[in-house]
């Protein structure tokens, strides 16, 4: 696997990966009306070409150049998106996107990072020294969800 920088031809299966990731991973702890009303269909590709500026956006790509995963820090610490494929969640491809996260922040010398997480990616930071804050309730397209604020010093 190699984690590399975002390149716009990515924009599109960055999309897919976020769209299937909330649909097929999300559904084990949030309801099907709440999953829909998360990601009522693809986001349009140039999100992710509006993501990608002022930010490190990073993806990982597999032995036979299948994109897999990425993510997102901006420049204050916040990690916006990091989401896989749903076929490797649990294979390490999430562990090494975080870790390229976390090594770019010391890089340029963010010392806190902090991230909404959904209920499957709260143990995901939580292992790896976030704590939780907040418990966040609110709606989206009219539907309640929640997320948890985290937060980890980093040195």
């Amino acid at each position: 696997m190699l984690i590399r920088p975002f390149e716009v031809s990515d924009a599109d299966v960055l999309a897919d990966i976020f769209h299937a990731s909330v649909r097929e991973i999300g559904i084990r702890d949030y309801s099907l009306e709440q999953v829909e009303a998360w990601s009522p269909s693809k986001p349009d590709p140039k999100r992710y070409l509006q993501q990608a500026q002022g930010r490190t956006l990073l993806v990982a790509v597999d032995d036979d150049g299948r994109i897999i995963g990425y993510g997102d820090l901006e420049p204050n610490g916040h990690i916006d998106h990091l989401y896989c494929c749903p076929d490797v969640v649990g294979t390490g491809v999430g562990s090494a996107i975080y870790a390229a996260l976390e090594n770019a922040a010391r890089s340029v010398g963010i010392v806190s990072l902090f991230v909404e997480a959904s209920e499957a990616a709260r143990c995901f930071f939580e292992c790896r020294g976030f704590r939780v804050d907040t418990l966040n309730n609110f709606t989206i397209n009219g539907v309640a969800i929640h997320n948890y604020s985290m937060s980890k010093h980093i040195d």
